[in-house]
């Protein structure tokens, strides 16, 4: 069946015409550069591993997955023409390593050569008569209607309408909407999670977002994800834990509009994405780079089983030959699990937005000093260059993040939260709230009252927004400070039991929101920021947002060429790397005013 392939060819699969349950297929050799938009190309999750159906190719019967099954059928046309289309587990011999090698370094060139990129997301599913994703795209095209006429405007879900109910606007749904609940589960398919649909869709000239028999432009999914980033939610939720799909086609958006990007950043940026072979993770990503000719490795499927080799090579390679440091803050004591040095990332998705990438325009912790970085010791031992700065004192809790799932069930009844996670969600933010302020107690760098509110609210967003731009801290002031009031309302007292009395106390709650500011843009800083992080106070009397599994006395490091603090931890006779942080007072470099800071090298397990 498989043919072999010379340099720069391609298989294509004809998909013969057909309306019954039987697929037959076959596949033909060509030269890559002759093809240009005479074929389409398939981005899809492969999706369970089973291959429980059979099509026949060449004459010859195949196995496939239930997802693939289900687009092959879907693609198959009726009108007596083949569908000529690229699809990785067909065309691909999976089984030669040589194969998979050179035709993955291809991978790029074949996406965007194809005329058509189909984003499949799986078959239609109807509930109470309607399918979720046909309204869902009915939704989609409906506001590119707005867009149209309004220009890209940012919705914000929170604006009162009419009758006081939150609403976008625009005529489109009220924020409570089960129509919203559509869309947002549209944007939690498993689709989203596949690392290797990032060089795909953003390799291609034009793609559509199929399910079952509806699809829908890039361009409208692309605009919608614009539209709500600012606000950070979808609906009547974040979209980050309901609807993460959405930070996903962000992320996409914007790797198509940049001109380069090097490859330790897109690790960064793509962290939460899946992939079968962990190796994939990185070299999924490697036609994107602009530097992949410069960073120690190479698509190799021989290393597939041995993914800490390609982790421990790129760390190696960026720390000693590009001396950057951005790989450290994916690194840390939260990842050891899967190797012995502290300092090599794994860039698995810790569910915390990284300081040093989001914050690169802005922080410059040890602003212009820089200094070798090496290794030693049979590539263990990291020797680093810089100061401790201050140490961490106490603590918050850790408050572990609140993940919906009743809104990402793709069958379940159509519901925000079940009243069960409504009461959760309002306990971590709570919880996340007070415990800030039960610490802000030891921050005795700042006076007791406005002073301290403002370092706090500073702390609580980590200074920044999620757009990359700083935070106005009055803004952010005013909305903690509504924050703390509406939580005390809604958790520390008990909620009235009327439903006209309960609807009373939340328009109350609404009209003492803070005029004139984006509550938004600030409440998804703080959750992004603050996700998987505590907020500590330092001996120094400062304040700052650490990494779960800091320990009081863990030591706040500038390292020479770092763009934010790190914490390091003492093991005998070296240290490890806990993480990255921010500190209140030291992000643009003002600890190195302090005249009695001692230099010195730091060895690093």
């Amino acid at each position: 069946m498989f043919e072999h392939l010379e340099q720069g060819q391609i298989r294509l699969l004809h998909i013969q015409p057909g309306t019954g349950p039987a697929i037959i297929c076959d596949l033909e050799v060509v030269t890559l550069a002759s093809q240009a938009q005479k074929y389409e190309a398939l981005s899809y999750t492969w999706g369970s591993q089973d291959l429980e159906f059979e099509v026949i190719i060449s004459k010859e019967s195949y196995p496939v997955t239930s997802n693939l099954y289900a687009a092959l059928k879907n693609l198959q046309r009726d009108d007596g023409q083949a569908r000529i289309i690229w699809i990785d587990a067909i065309c691909i011999d999976q089984k030669n390593f040589q194969e998979r090698t050179s035709q993955v370094n291809m991978m790029a060139d074949i996406y965007r050569n194809a005329g058509l990129v189909i984003m499949w997301l799986g078959e239609e599913i109807t509930i109470d008569g309607v399918s979720t994703e046909g309204a869902a795209f009915a939704l989609l095209k409906q506001i590119q209607e707005v867009f149209n006429v309004h220009g890209l405007v940012d919705l914000d879900f929170q604006l009162a309408g009419p009758d006081g109910d939150p609403c976008p606007g625009y005529g489109l749904p009220y924020t409570q909407s089960v129509d919203w609940i559509r869309l947002s589960r549209v944007f939690s398919k498993p689709y989203f999670e596949r690392i290797w649909i990032i060089q795909e869709v953003v390799n291609a000239r034009k793609a559509i977002l199929a399910c079952g028999s509806v699809s829908v432009d890039w361009e409208i999914v692309r605009n919608l994800a614009r539209s709500v980033r600012k606000c950070g939610c979808l609906g009547n939720l974040e979209y980050d834990g309901s609807a993460p799909g959405i930070t996903s086609v962000n992320a996409m958006a914007d790797l198509k509009e940049e001109k380069g990007i090097d490859l330790i950043p897109l690790l960064v940026k793509t962290s939460g994405y899946k992939a079968t072979k962990e190796v994939d993770k990185v070299f999924a990503l490697m036609n994107l780079a602009s530097n992949a000719a410069d960073v120690g490795i190479r698509v190799d499927y021989s290393l597939e089983n041995e993914p800490f080799k390609v982790w421990e090579t790129l760390a190696l390679y960026n720390l000693t030959i590009h001396q950057n440091l951005l790989c450290l803050s994916n690194a840390g004591i939260r990842s050891l699990s899967k190797k012995t040095q502290s300092w090599v990332a794994v860039y698995e998705d810790f569910g915390s937005a990284c300081l040093a990438l989001h914050g690169k325009d802005h922080f410059s912790a040890s602003r212009e000093t820089k200094a070798p970085i090496t290794v030693s010791d049979g590539n263990q031992v990291l020797t680093v260059e810089g100061y401790i700065v201050d140490t961490v004192a106490v603590i918050a809790p850790e408050v572990a993040q609140f993940v919906p799932t009743a809104i990402k069930s793709q069958t379940g009844p159509l519901t925000w939260l079940t009243k069960e996670e409504d009461q959760d969600r309002a306990v971590w933010m709570a919880g996340r709230l007070l415990n800030g302020l039960e610490i802000a107690k030891s921050a005795c760098k700042y006076e007791e009252g406005l002073a301290r509110e403002r370092e706090l609210a500073r702390t609580m967003c980590c200074d920044l927004l999620m757009t990359g731009e700083r935070a106005n801290i009055d803004r952010a002031h005013q909305v903690h400070q509504w924050a703390i009031k509406t939580f005390q309302t809604y958790v520390l007292q008990p909620l009235p039991e009327d439903p006209e009395e309960l609807k009373a106390l939340q328009r109350e709650l609404e009209s003492t929101k803070p005029l004139g500011v984006r509550m938004e843009e600030i409440t998804n800083s703080m959750a992004s920021f603050g996700s998987r992080r505590s907020v500590c106070a330092t001996t120094r009397g400062d304040l700052g947002q650490v990494p779960f599994g800091t320990q009081p006395g863990d030591l706040v490091c500038i390292f020479k060429g770092g763009i934010v603090p790190f914490l390091l931890r003492e093991d005998g006779d070296c240290y490890r790397l806990v993480g990255e942080c921010f500190v209140n007072g030291i992000m643009y470099g003002e600890a190195l005013d302090n005249q009695d800071l001692l230099e010195q090298k730091f060895e690093i397990r």
